[in-house]
């Protein structure tokens, strides 16, 4: 009696090193990019052969993660004190900040920080550890440029407002002071248990108080002004604007505070990838400065900027127009 033949495994390789119909090639490639794992420990993980997981690398441009305490030759070609200037410089792009933390005198970092930062090596350095970043997150330029677009033109009323409603004797009777129900009936409620004669409980400008309710142009205890209150908006549901502008909150002795990003550092950051802040901007070397410009060269200036980068035109014009990206 002849033994049936035996179908292979859906788990494990064919001849051929081609995927089973169930790979998941996410997990593979998370794998392949930040672990250490050689290409036989994660075709066995997974029950491919190595070369078939080499080919979809090949095929796709996964790298692999760097080897602990690899140095990249930009790096390399720099003394120790520049090394650290350009790792620090990197965490955090004040050059004089940087320097000091390097171990430059405090005196000179300045001076030493613009120094460093005209050599070629150093910017060599400084740009390839950007570009591993960038890698790293998967950061674009235009994603860096968008949420600096959400953050510029966020309505910070999304996050807080200030509202001005009556104060407490703009609608009383006479404009006397005004209670709310709940506290004259609190009040009422005292005055009894403190054994006094319901008839003398002075009622004051009555009970309905409302903070929503408009000022009385009349009154004269706030003269029409009204009292301004603070109101918090929940930070559950904003707007992507208002999300990117957001930047935390913490309780203080006086209440919640709001903490937003800059809107104006944000304008100057945008002004600056644009190429608006010539002699500031290192990615451009046009002489001109917005300085020694007139309203209509800047206007002219901007157009023309927008223009050599339609990529930039069209994400600012999503943002700025209200039809955000995914």
């Amino acid at each position: 009696m002849e033994t049936p033949a035996i179908p292979p495994s859906s788990s494990s390789p064919n001849a051929e090193g081609t995927a089973p119909p169930s790979t998941d090639w996410t997990e593979i490639e998370r794998v392949y990019r930040t672990t250490n794992q050689s290409l036989r420990e994660i075709a066995e993980a997974h029950g491919l052969t190595h070369s078939a997981i080499g080919k979809r690398a090949r095929a796709n441009g996964w790298t692999r993660p760097d080897k602990p305490g690899a140095t990249p030759k930009e790096i390399a070609k720099l003394d120790p004190r520049q090394q650290r200037f350009v790792r620090e410089y990197l965490i955090d792009p004040n050059g004089t900040q940087a320097a000091i933390r390097a171990g430059y005198s405090a005196h000179t970092a300045t001076v030493q920080a613009s120094d460093l930062l005209r050599r070629p090596h150093v910017q060599d350095a400084i740009q390839a550890g950007q570009k591993k970043l960038q890698d790293k997150l998967d950061l674009k330029a235009e994603h860096v440029v968008r949420q600096l677009a959400l953050i510029a033109t966020a309505d910070p009323r999304e996050l807080i407002e200030v509202r001005v409603g009556c104060c407490r004797c703009c609608h009383g009777q006479g404009h006397r002071f005004q209670r709310t129900e709940l506290e004259m009936a609190d009040d009422r409620q005292r005055w009894a248990a403190a054994g006094k004669q319901a008839d003398d409980f002075d009622i004051q400008g009555g009970a309905g108080y409302s903070p929503h309710l408009l000022p009385h142009p009349a009154c004269p205890s706030c003269g029409g002004d009204g009292e301004p209150r603070t109101v918090l908006k929940d930070t559950r549901h904003l707007s992507q604007r208002a999300a990117a502008l957001y930047a935390g909150a913490k309780q203080t002795k006086y209440g919640v505070e709001i903490q937003m990003h800059s809107q104006l550092e944000a304008w100057e950051k945008l002004a600056k990838n644009l190429g608006l802040y010539a002699r500031d901007n290192y990615q451009r070397s046009d002489p001109l400065s917005l300085r020694d410009m007139s309203d209509a060269e800047r206007a002219m200036r901007m157009q023309r900027v927008l223009a050599a980068n339609p990529e930039l035109m069209s994400t600012l014009g999503l943002v700025l127009g209200g039809g955000l990206p995914e």
